[in-house]
């Protein structure tokens, strides 16, 4: 940094001394090449995002060519706003639809067949053997692997597999006996 430069101020290694100059010789045509380029109605911020982090990189080490960094910087930013604003759109939800969403949880009748839904579905596990039972409780809530059941109940994967598939059954039919959905 030469003596010249107030402290603080970025070490650039041009022509001129000061950022004022540089600035005022590349941000219209940053400007217009961010404009061109990708079409950003936010140039005017990408340029003076480039021209900050010009600022703060410059502080940590000497920048030979300013033009190219800005450039870069400023191609750089374009790009991350194009893919913001792509993933953005692809996950927007029109406000002005919202309300046409409807939350299906705060319908009393949903809520009481559901209710009377896991009854029936209970009422069905406990006719089975406990061991049964157990394990498909711990493979479906806990979601425990056959192996870690097995390990735990002192009993083979195999025979894991198999109360795991009688409970579904009895679930199945409990479903289909009571007319459930």
């Amino acid at each position: 940094m030469s003596s010249l430069q107030p402290a603080g101020t970025p070490a650039l290694d041009s022509e001129t001394n000061s950022l004022a100059d540089i600035f005022m010789r590349h941000a219209n045509e940053l400007r217009r090449f961010l404009h061109g380029r990708r079409g950003a109605h936010d140039a005017e911020d990408m340029v003076q995002d480039s021209f900050v982090r010009l600022i703060e990189q410059g502080q940590t080490q000497v920048i030979s060519n300013p033009r190219a960094w800005l450039y870069r910087t400023g191609s750089n930013l374009a790009t991350d706003a194009h893919d913001y604003n792509r993933v953005r759109s692809a996950v927007h939800v029109d406000c002005a639809n919202i309300e046409a969403i409807a939350d299906q949880t705060a319908d009393p009748a949903r809520i009481i067949e559901a209710r009377q839904q896991a009854n029936h579905l209970w009422d069905a596990l406990q006719v089975l053997p406990e061991v049964c039972r157990h394990a498909f409780l711990l493979n479906r809530f806990d979601g425990l692997s056959q192996r870690e059941i097995a390990q735990r109940l002192c009993i083979s994967e195999k025979t894991v597999e198999r109360h795991v598939l009688r409970a579904l059954a009895a679930c199945n039919r409990a479903v289909v006996k009571k007319g459930l959905k």
